[in-house]
């Protein structure tokens, strides 16, 4: 169960996904009513990013599912635990989780490991001794296991609809985990206690298959309670298989085919993922219980491409072609060429399948989303531009030019510029530009400028040197007009 959190947290991405597109949908609502200077980032850049992660997340898992399941496996019908050494004891049961099962309550030991989850390893560690001290083990996890499709009790971390419950999710996993120490246990099942979980299993059946209904989590519990109680010949085969067709993905897979009894009939899992477009799933089957031969890798994982292919397209001709579903198609092919190319590499199956073609398409994808992501970045941009257009000039501007003397806005004003045209680009850098040829172009009317200081406190302290017609504004300070420059050159 090392990676059962980040499954878990996989499995919880859509809804997350779905609750965030909402948020985001609220928030640029709110913004455009709003005078706020902010933007929202678009939803298809969004979620081309979390596809993106989401792939390589799936794709680091399954490095850790392939290493898992590669692990050498025992001929029993259980799955196979690490034993311990044989001069480390077993771990002490802390009283609280001992006295739980002694007294037989199940819902409590539930309770008890799903709110310590701080402190969970070590409680895992001692949950084995813990269930044996218990007067009826395979009672206990049954008693447990009602807490599994309870209905959670509300919680502040999920008052809003599609948001996972973190307490549901650990409740969950905690009785999968009961269930997964039944094996390592052996206890004895009495005819009561397992005509009971029959009704429970099939109860559990009917709620994971119910239309549109596809949770993992759930899935595996019911494998779970199935190998644990020995109920396999109340299924039909096929029932089983489809129930590991939705799960092949997963760690849990593998060990599941063997402890209900099933290697024999992997093949035909093999087969159902095939036809259902899941051959990357097969591929893991094939090794782990040694079927290279009769299923070669290879033409498996080229199939797989052109499914993803197929179904990338599907979701750009429903989405008709726009941003968004282009982003999305982009976003499984490059998923499903990296998972690929990590497989390749994994098996060393380069001499038949060379890894040019996949690192080419890949950096092809990788660019094209790359360009996707700018078009939308500018096209976001634009947009904003024409929902805030520049602002209107101020007032204050135009009513201080209508205050001044008639003679005054045309005047030709002389300076450096005059004598040094160049001196005149100092306008591009935030100063009067002054030359002539500046001021008397066709239907160029300068507007009043303002200065560092006013023309009054340069006056007082040197009379009539710099400014020669101050003037006063209606309304406002006095300034003076630009200098004339009495200069020997102009006089």
């Amino acid at each position: 169960m090392a990676t059962a959190k980040i499954e878990a947290a996989i499995a919880a991405i859509p809804e997350k996904k779905e609750s965030l597109r909402r948020a985001l949908e609220d928030l640029r609502t709110h913004l455009s009513s709003s005078s706020f200077p902010f933007s929202v980032p678009e939803w298809n850049d969004l979620d081309a990013h979390i596809s993106s992660v989401e792939a390589t997340i799936r794709l680091r898992l399954q490095d850790l599912q392939a290493k898992e399941a590669s692990k050498p496996t025992s001929s029993s019908p259980f799955p196979e635990f690490k034993e311990r050494p044989s001069n480390e004891p077993e771990a002490v049961p802390r009283p609280e989780l001992k006295s739980l099962c002694v007294n037989m309550d199940g819902k409590g030991l539930v309770s008890f490991v799903a709110h310590n989850r701080k402190d969970l390893a070590a409680i895992l560690n001692e949950l084995t001794p813990a269930l044996r001290s218990a007067p009826d083990p395979a009672k206990l996890v049954l008693d447990a296991l009602e807490l599994f499709f309870s209905a959670p009790s509300p919680s502040p971390k999920s008052d809003k609809k599609g948001e996972i419950d973190v307490e549901t999710l650990a409740t969950k996993r905690t009785c999968i985990n009961l269930l997964e120490r039944i094996p390592e246990i052996r206890p004895a099942i009495e005819l009561p206690v397992k005509n009971r979980a029959k009704t429970l299993a099939a109860e559990w059946k009917g709620k994971v298959t119910e239309a549109g209904r596809n949770n993992g989590l759930e899935i595996i519990g019911l494998l779970q309670l199935i190998s644990a109680y020995g109920l396999v010949s109340e299924f039909k085969l096929d029932e089983i298989l489809d129930l590991l067709l939705v799960i092949s993905r997963r760690k849990q897979a593998v060990d599941l085919c063997r402890s209900l009894g099933l290697t024999e009939h992997v093949p035909d899992l093999i087969e159902k993922l095939n036809k259902n477009g899941r051959q990357f799933d097969a591929v893991r089957l094939v090794y782990a219980f040694n079927l290279v031969d009769k299923y070669p890798p290879v033409p498996l994982l080229r199939s797989y491409i052109k499914e993803v292919k197929k179904t990338a397209q599907d979701v750009r001709n429903k989405g008709k072609n726009s941003s968004e579903s282009e982003n999305v198609a982009i976003s499984k092919e490059l998923g499903a060429l990296k998972c690929v190319l990590k497989t390749v590499e994994e098996y060393k199956l380069e001499a038949q399948y060379p890894r040019e073609f996949l690192d080419k398409q890949i950096a092809k994808l990788e660019k094209l989303k790359e360009h996707k992501k700018r078009t939308s970045a500018s096209a976001a941009s634009n947009s904003k531009t024409q929902q805030h257009p520049n602002k209107r000039p101020r007032p204050f501007a135009n009513a201080a030019r209508q205050n001044l003397p008639s003679g005054m806005i045309t005047q030709p004003r002389f300076g450096v510029a005059d004598q040094s045209p160049h001196m005149g680009l100092a306008g591009a850098y935030g100063f009067a530009a002054t030359g002539n040829l500046h001021n008397n172009l066709p239907g160029y009317q300068n507007s009043p400028r303002s200065y560092l200081y006013s023309s009054g406190s340069l006056i007082a302290g040197t009379g009539a040197g710099l400014y020669e017609r101050p003037i006063n504004y209606s309304g406002y300070p006095r300034v003076g007009m630009p200098p004339s420059y009495n200069s020997s050159l102009y006089p």
